[in-house]
């Protein structure tokens, strides 16, 4: 059976860029062609020739590979597109329709370069899934080559200098993001997380390669949550990180470790504490708890790598600056450079070779001169021009008045002001109307004219009036309302009752006894004011409820108030000791007092000397030697300045008189007299005389 026509590689970058645009754009049409003779192959006839076909690989690898890479050129234009989909769709029946797929289509490198070039294609991650469970071993054998091969470039002296192994991590990461099953294949066993967490951990490992490591480390753990989900896998896989950053260990150092990064930068818990909490295990869950702590430990040596996005509000500049009607001036400067030497050519021309060739003036002259433009461009009109620019739109008026002489609308019910002086006449309008006959007098009216012809009703109404003035009596008085509580002004006392005490007076009398009685109770029972439920619902505090009408509420907040204000204690406490004074309706008993004069001592009974309470000696007080205590002022008086003056009888008295004229004697070389006269001024003071 003849074999399908070979497919040629495609050349790299540099090498397609010595290509002539013609034999470039054949180029492209022959990959279209010989693609679509692949596609178009029955399934029967498909599945025997393409089998042995050896060069769709490696034009599909070359492709797959400069397109990962950013070679625009591949994809732009309509031509590119198409080769684009058709590369897609023969690799899609390639690995589907085929039992055995040629050498090389399952290849790692290839794999990721395809997740790289359709990142957001859903029907990618579908095929490569079924491509999984049809090729499973072939594609595990490639990842597992992958893995040797990092691990010994990780293993190198500076793993961060080679560009190649950046670009194969990128590519695993890619390609597990897409296809699970390949992340589970690269966490198989600890070989390769061991070498990435150590590469991470080396002396001098550049920032870029440690980002690189935490993304592939992130992807291949989340894959082991994904179906078929090995949960256990991916606890294991945590636990060896966590004994590889010595985690809760007491000579932990405070580090940068691939653990930190990933707890750190990534949301790896969140994502294991969803799936825990709808599937929960003890031992997943301490292991939680346990990098949840050492996230928090460690949240100061990383950052979050995810950027949010910024949203996208519609209000970019138009892609098509020829639709858009606005050229940038240095664009329009580089139009007229080519212009100058192909003045045929339009500005709308120039204007897309410009874009085409990126503003590169020397490119375009080049092409135009050798005819060597792309078949897309050939099929353009040269002679398109701009359009012009937009001119403000001005519109001409005829003038209009500032502001505009518009009638205001008219309601159909125009109001009129009305007051209490529209009855009355006015004398000039009735005189110049001549209706004032019969309405305005001028001079002396006739009596007989004024009085009404109906005389009947007025006498009666006289009548009545006269009836009125004969029952009022000129010489009773009148009531005197001066000091009537509501005439005057000013707060009076109100009705006095039959015992002469007012309202008011009544009212502070009751207020009075009610809180003497409750502070009387206060004394004696302090607990019965408490706050609680059980004092609450006590028969003495229902007592005393009923007895003063008051809620608990008021009871409580007057023992309350009274606790708060010393003065108002005292003054009750004042008063129930006036209350408490013995006999006589609650009026102040003073205790008495013994008397301080001089008695004469009482014989008793049995002859001996009685007490001093005896007879008074104040009527002894004459002018001679045996003159009492409180004798007068002569010669004989107990209390004289004379001679002789002194009790009668020795004792206390006799000892008192001699202490005070000691007294007398010590203060008055100092003060002299100065306090008699003193003590004699108060003394007229209070006798309201004026010393």
């Amino acid at each position: 059976m003849a074999e399908l026509p070979p497919l040629a590689p495609v050349p790299s970058p540099a090498v397609r860029r010595t290509i002539p645009p013609n034999d470039w754009e054949a180029c492209l049409d022959a990959w279209m062609t010989l693609l679509g003779i692949r596609l178009n192959l029955p399934d029967q006839r498909f599945k025997v020739t393409a089998a042995e076909d050896g060069s769709t690989p490696p034009f599909l690898g070359s492709y797959y590979q400069y397109a990962a890479a950013g070679d625009s050129g591949l994809q732009s234009g309509p031509k590119g597109r198409q080769l684009r989909k058709l590369c897609f769709l023969a690799t899609r029946r390639y690995l589907l329709d085929l039992p055995h797929p040629p050498e090389g289509l399952l290849d790692w490198r290839l794999l990721g370069n395809l997740c790289c070039c359709y990142p957001s294609s859903a029907l990618l991650k579908t095929s490569l899934s079924k491509a999984w469970e049809l090729h499973h071993d072939k594609i595990s054998s490639s990842i597992d080559s992958a893995k040797a091969t990092v691990m010994k470039n990780l293993s190198s002296a500076n793993p961060g200098s080679n560009s190649e192994l950046l670009s194969d991590i990128r590519r695993l990461t890619i390609l597990a993001s897409v296809l699970p099953a390949c992340g589970q294949a690269l966490m198989a066993g600890s070989d390769f997380l061991d070498t990435t967490a150590e590469a991470y951990q080396a002396k001098g490992a550049r920032e870029e390669l440690r980002k690189i490591l935490v993304a592939n480390v992130y992807v291949s753990l989340i894959s082991l949550l994904k179906e078929p989900v090995n949960l256990s896998s991916l606890l294991d896989q945590l636990f060896s990180l966590k004994a590889a950053a010595r985690v809760g260990a007491p000579k932990m150092k405070k580090e940068a470790t691939l653990l930190s990064d990933l707890v750190c930068s990534s949301d790896l818990l969140i994502r294991l504490e969803k799936y825990l909490a709808g599937h929960p295990q003890k031992r997943g869950q301490d292991l939680l708890a346990s990098l949840r702590d050492y996230q928090v430990e460690s949240q100061s040596l990383h950052h979050r790598y995810q950027r949010k996005k910024k949203l996208d509000k519609g209000k970019g500049v138009s892609s098509d600056p020829i639709a858009s009607g606005e050229i940038h001036a240095h664009k329009m400067s580089l139009v007229t450079q080519v212009q100058d030497l192909f003045p045929d050519l339009g500005s709308a021309f120039v204007v897309r070779l410009l874009d085409f060739y990126n503003d590169n003036p020397e490119t375009i002259v080049a092409q135009l001169l050798d005819d060597s433009l792309p078949s897309e461009l050939q099929a353009l009109d040269r002679t398109e021009q701009l359009p012009p620019p937009a001119e403000p739109h001005h519109v001409h008026m005829s003038p209009q008045p500032t502001p505009p002489a518009m009638p205001s609308p008219q309601p159909e019910y125009i109001p009129t002001r009305k007051n209490v002086f529209d009855d009355d006449v006015d004398i000039a309008e009735l005189s110049r109307s001549g209706d004032a006959e019969g309405k305005l007098h001028f001079g002396h009216v006739d009596t007989d004219e004024a009085v009404p012809l109906d005389s009947s009703q007025h006498a009666t109404n006289k009548a009545a009036i006269l009836s009125a003035l004969a029952t009022f009596d000129s010489d009773d008085d009148e009531r005197d309302d001066t000091y009537d509580a509501t005439d005057v002004g000013g707060a009076i006392d109100g009705p006095t009752g039959a015992d002469g005490e007012t309202e008011t007076e009544k009212q502070r009398r009751r207020t009075a006894d009610t809180e003497a009685t409750l502070f009387r109770t206060y004394k004696s029972n302090p607990g019965l004011f408490g706050r609680d439920s059980a004092t609450r619902r006590s028969q003495p505090r229902q007592l005393l409820k009923r007895e003063f009408e008051m809620t608990d509420e008021a009871i409580e907040g007057w023992a309350v108030m009274l606790s708060r204000d010393p003065k108002r204690i005292t003054r009750l406490e004042g008063q129930l000791a006036m209350d408490a004074g013995g006999p006589g309706g609650g009026a102040l008993n003073q205790p008495e007092l013994r008397s301080t004069s001089y008695r004469r001592p009482q014989p008793r009974e049995d002859g001996e000397e009685g007490s001093d309470d005896g007879e008074s000696s104040g009527h002894t007080g004459s002018r001679g030697r045996g003159g009492g205590a409180r004798g007068g002022r002569g010669r004989g008086g107990g209390r004289g300045r004379g001679r002789g003056g002194g009790p009668q009888s020795g004792g206390q008295g006799q000892a008192d008189g001699a202490a005070s004229r000691q007294k007398k004697e010590e203060n008055k070389g100092s003060r002299a007299n100065h306090n008699r006269r003193q003590q004699h001024a108060k003394k007229m003071a209070r006798g309201g005389m004026a010393g």
